[in-house]
């Protein structure tokens, strides 16, 4: 546990509130677009490892990388967040892809710090530099975790699959897992403050929505027919500006559904209740999911929607403004962002590889996953993507996927 102190300690130094600030250095010089730009890049290189046990040992490996790991993999960024001196939180989701290979795969907050490449200069580096590991010493979770025994109780990719995360205005996490689905609370220093809060049907009274996936349904006396869809729990969550509500985001419609709506769900923090307020999102014909939600006023925000297509220069990977509506009805969207076409004018991507697609004065983000957004400023907005490691290839097909971090200059401010 020294390094969870360690990281503690880098949090008391770091004052980890939101960041807003639209003249975030990382993108000067700020300047007129007349389309969305990219005006910085970065990228951590897909071989970093961590402190922590060896992983893998039940991965078969991809892409010229093989377990067992040396350590554990800094990778797979599934949600992120500014803090206020400009470095990163990042999480990574539930490690090697399922439940059944990602056992010894522990799950954990990066803090990561960025040289952004930019019209200006820059390296490109991204470095991490502590991290906070996600863990239930308190017992509160109803079902066996692999580390069950231990007194730590420390949280792996077979245990959650956390997808989606926001900070509350006294430093407490919050994340949306994707097994459950749940919503699970924890301190700001990684430990668990209550049980997992499973979620309501909005539409079904006393009916509790569940993935195939979901721990409690291995026993059959607790069993509950799943609604939610494999690889379907909470993806996306915003939360409101006052701290008040969280928003979680189901990343794909129920197996009942009859068109192709995504659950938006209201969830009052201060009391840790379901409200009973939902919205819809209903999909593009060409999406499959979503990757990230954020609100950037009470009721506007920002949703990532993409296909399942990767190293595809005619994927479907956008960014869509959303606005909420009544409880009960679809949120009006409107597209903001084709990821898979962005001007480049400084060609910030730099040294190009072999193999590697959009790179170019036309700027694309490839990947199968991207799951994280940040609403910087009014203008401005960081996006970064899920590597899969090692299994995605979407920049090079026949490399493993580095995590990249971009920022797009809008040209109109979205507030």
């Amino acid at each position: 546990m020294r390094k969870i102190s360690l990281s503690l300690l880098m949090l008391s130094v770091l004052a980890l509130t939101a960041c807003n600030d639209s003249d975030n250095k990382t993108a000067q010089p700020i300047e007129h677009v007349t389309e969305p730009t990219l005006v910085s890049f970065a990228k951590l290189d897909v071989e970093t490892y961590a402190q922590g046990p060896d992983s893998g040992k039940d991965v078969r490996g991809a892409n010229g990388i093989f377990p067992p790991f040396a350590g554990q993999p800094v990778q797979g960024f599934s949600a992120a967040l500014k803090n206020q001196n400009g470095t990163y939180l990042v999480m990574s989701d539930n490690g090697f892809g399922s439940q059944d290979n990602s056992a010894d795969y522990l799950l954990r907050l990066y803090h990561l710090s960025s040289d952004f490449r930019t019209k200006a200069g820059g390296t490109a580096a991204v470095k991490h530099f502590s991290y906070i590991q996600l863990r239930d010493p308190n017992k509160l979770i109803p079902f066996e975790i692999i580390n069950e025994n231990d007194q730590e109780r420390l949280l792996t990719g077979a245990d959650f699959d956390p997808e989606s995360m926001q900070r509350a205005s006294n430093g407490d996490i919050w994340i949306g897992d994707e097994f459950g689905p749940y919503l699970l609370h924890f301190s700001a220093e990684g430990i668990l403050k209550s049980p997992p809060i499973a979620l309501p049907h909005p539409l079904r009274v006393e009916t509790e929505l569940r993935s195939p996936q979901n721990q409690l349904n291995k026993d059959s006396t607790a069993y509950i027919e799943p609604l939610v869809q494999r690889s379907g729990g909470f993806e996306g969550m915003a939360i409101s500006p006052d701290g008040r509500y969280l928003y979680p985001l189901l990343e794909k419609p129920l197996i009942d559904a009859v068109t192709p709506q995504l659950i938006i769900s209201e969830f009052d923090v201060e009391n840790k209740v379901y409200t009973g307020n939902f919205y819809s999102f209903e999909l593009d014909s060409k999406a499959t999911a979503i990757g990230d939600f954020q609100l950037f006023n009470a009721k506007e925000g920002v949703i990532i929607e993409r296909d399942d297509s990767e190293n595809n220069l005619g994927g479907y990977k956008k960014l869509i403004k959303i606005r909420l509506n009544q409880s009960g009805e679809s949120v009006t969207r409107e597209e903001l962002v084709n990821l898979m076409d962005l001007a480049n004018p400084d060609l910030l991507y730099g040294l190009v590889r072999p193999g590697d697609i959009a790179t170019g004065q036309r700027f694309g983000f490839p990947f199968q996953t991207i799951e994280d957004i940040i609403i910087e400023g009014p203008d401005l907005i960081t996006v970064l993507n899920d590597n899969n490691f090692p299994g995605s290839s979407g920049r090079n097909q026949y490399l493993a996927d580095d995590n990249e971090i971009i920022q797009i200059r809008l040209p109109q401010p979205l507030y």
